[in-house]
């Protein structure tokens, strides 16, 4: 923020918000802490918040409003996100042609509607306010919301599609719907963050029963279940809408995962998913396997979809016979037969797997294996020429070991298949615009020190020569968020981390001999693997991620 520090002065003695003596008071103290005046004025309080803003303006040149209700358009409203406005105090309020005014209590604030510039082409033109300006256009903004969705509920149509393409403007990956006394929670999941997005009357409760019948669900069975389906978006863009839903206390709670056809995986690479070294060596060397079973672990959301697809996006070519089942047929492929599992006319996992078998394929892709009857039946096509990869729900590739194990697959059976497990997480990648770098303190590393080596991670960066050889650690800087005019909160999409566990002669032999997990991946880190958290920290020294996004991951 560009402040004239004279103008500041000038302004609040001219007002009499400050006597003279006061901003003397005030001046000494910013040199002594050798920070701003307004710095200064904020922390001591020598004025009212919304004071100081008025005189911030004046001497900044930036045009103070207060906001009534006939001042907020809702149709310059609606452009910001409610849980972004929420989030950080700012909200737009007047729309003129490709210009738009947004109010906000704090001008380095700014930096988080960049969006609008960069993604629908508008100026836009700042404006300081009062807090209460700011909860006044919060307050039309819940009430507009819920006129539109009382609306739509009233006419019987249109409720679900209202929300999901809210979402989608949202930049939501999923949206959580939790029922509580005095009505309905909406919450979205934006670039792995949970915000707010509005709360909703007890009649827009209609809505999961509407959720359910789309997804096909039972609306009288109160038990877990899961289901799916696709709604059309303006422009004829299809999202397709996973549904999960679990009874609780107060009814039923619902997760939306949300997948727009333009966020598929086609055409990825390993190295673009965030592989490098000898991660990215080792799992280019498990696609070469032609039978067994290779294995991507990780827990919901953390991108084991998207990496099966880019394993068979490698794999897949005209002269081999490749299928799959699938929870959701997310991404399309020429040459595949893909089957999505339907309880609702008996397609289970183990079901539609042994149909698959019975077709002669050289790879088969099972998305996810949860029972006995399912990893049964993939472990013995793998064992008799088939290549298998299966997706497991696991917080760590050994993990992925002991699940099958739980599953019933023998030991002896294991070692004979087994060619390689990726273990996969998901975190939010910084924006190249901005960032800060900082050394590491012993406090910030001590809940990585379980599964990290920080000696193997600087080793690592000295052998991609990411960082000069003879660095030591005390002095490698890693990266921290800042916002900029280009992105939100520092952050603009999502990268992998992974750890590639290949199956070697002494770990088959572990299997072999079913050996306690932590003993394993043991062996595995000696033997060169780089556990997921060692991958978060190579990425965030290389200035990809963030240190506080690996320690949310931990």
């Amino acid at each position: 923020m560009q402040v004239d520090e004279g103008q500041l002065r000038d302004f609040l003695i001219d007002t009499g918000l400050m006597t003279r003596g006061q901003l003397f008071d005030a001046t000494e103290r910013a040199r002594q802490e050798s920070a701003p005046l307004y710095t200064t004025l904020s922390r001591g309080g020598y004025l009212a918040q919304d004071e100081l803003r008025r005189a911030l303006a004046y001497a900044s040149g930036v045009s103070f409003v207060q906001l009534g209700h006939d001042d907020i358009s809702t149709q310059a409203l609606m452009l910001i996100p409610e849980p972004v406005a929420r989030a950080y105090n700012i909200v737009a309020f007047k729309l003129s042609g490709n210009t738009v005014e947004v109010a906000l209590l704090d001008l380095a604030d700014l930096e988080r509607v960049g969006f609008l510039r960069q993604m629908r082409g508008l100026t836009i033109v700042p404006r300081l306010t009062t807090a209460e300006s700011i909860k006044r256009a919060l307050h039309i903004y819940q009430k507009h919301l819920k006129e539109t969705f009382a609306a739509l509920l009233q006419h019987g149509t249109n409720a679900v599609d209202a929300l999901i393409h809210h979402a989608i403007l949202s930049y939501a990956s999923g949206v959580h719907i939790d029922l509580h006394d005095a009505g309905m929670l909406v919450r979205y999941r934006i670039e792995g963050v949970l915000h707010e997005a509005m709360h909703l009357p007890a009649e827009a409760a209609t809505m999961i029963e509407r959720l359910k019948e789309l997804a096909k669900l039972s609306l009288t069975l109160h038990v877990p279940q899961e289901g799916s389906f696709k709604v059309e978006m303006e422009g004829g863009e299809h999202v397709g809408v996973r549904v999960a839903t679990a009874p609780t206390d107060r009814g039923e709670r619902m997760v939306l995962h949300l997948t727009p056809e333009r966020a598929t995986s086609a055409g990825f690479t390993l190295a673009s998913l965030g592989l490098h070294g000898k991660a990215l060596e080792d799992a280019h060397h498990l696609l070469q396997a032609h039978s067994g079973m290779i294995v991507v672990a990780g827990r919901a959301g953390a991108g084991k979809t998207t990496t099966l697809y880019t394993l068979l996006d490698n794999l897949s070519h005209r002269d081999v016979a490749v299928a799959t089942i699938e929870e959701e047929v997310e991404h399309r492929f020429p040459h595949i037969a893909q089957t999505q599992v339907r309880p609702d006319i008996g397609v289970s996992y183990a079901s539609g797997l042994r149909a698959l078998l019975s077709q002669d394929p050289d790879i088969v892709m099972v998305a996810d294996i949860n029972d006995e009857k399912t990893a049964a039946l993939a472990a013995s096509a793998a064992s008799r020429g088939i290549l298998v990869l299966a997706g497991i729900e696991a917080s760590t590739a050994a993990g992925a070991v002991e699940k099958l194990r739980s599953l019933g697959v023998a030991p002896h059976l294991l070692a004979a298949i087994l060619r390689g497990v990726i273990g996969v997480e998901v975190v939010r990648k910084l924006c190249k615009e901005e960032r800060e770098e900082y050394r590491l303190s012993r406090a910030e590393g001590e809940p990585m020190e379980a599964r990290a080596n920080f000696g193997h991670v600087l080793a690592q960066l000295k052998e991609e020569g990411i960082v000069h050889k003879d660095l030591p650690w005390k002095e490698l800087l890693f990266a921290r968020a800042e916002p900029c005019s280009k992105c939100e909160g520092g952050y603009t999409g999502q990268v992998g981390l992974q750890e590639v566990l290949p199956i070697t002669e002494t770990i088959k032999e572990k299997l072999r001999l079913g050996a306690p997990i932590n003993e394993i991946e043991a062996l595995a880190r000696e033997e060169g693997m780089t556990t997921v958290i060692e991958d978060g920290l190579f990425k965030a020294a290389e200035g990809i991620t963030s240190i506080e996004e690996v320690v949310r991951v931990v």
